[in-house]
């Protein structure tokens, strides 16, 4: 499970959301009821500028590693607050495209240098 920054551990209980790839979010979003995915929204919300704060005293590159899953959390947020913003009753599109069949790639570079 991921852990976070003394000044964030009160987000603990949420850190399953903290998954480092796409298709690990992608899957655990239409896995997840617009309650539990609102439960989860409004931990994050009030704290989205200072986590973004405290992660900007680094560059993207230069993240360490102890502050990934915190990264991990906030690009999470960002990727699952359509649903709630948007008023969404289910966490995915009425589609019957089969997620399985979709290809993600691993965990994104942290920066233009690292993507090559």
């Amino acid at each position: 499970m991921a852990h976070f920054p003394e000044a964030f551990s009160d987000l603990e209980p949420h850190a399953d959301w903290a998954l480092p790839t796409e298709g690990a979010r992608f899957r655990k979003l239409i896995g997840s009821s617009v309650d539990e995915l609102r439960v989860f929204y409004d931990a994050v919300f009030p704290r989205v500028r200072e986590i973004r704060s405290y992660l900007s005293r680094n560059p993207l590159d230069e993240i360490p590693e102890e502050d990934r899953a915190l990264l991990d959390l906030l690009v999470a947020f960002v990727e699952y607050a359509h649903p709630i913003e948007l008023n969404w009753k289910i966490t995915d599109i009425d589609d019957p495209f089969d997620a399985d069949r979709m290809w993600f790639g691993g965990r994104a570079p942290v920066s233009a240098a690292a993507a090559g």
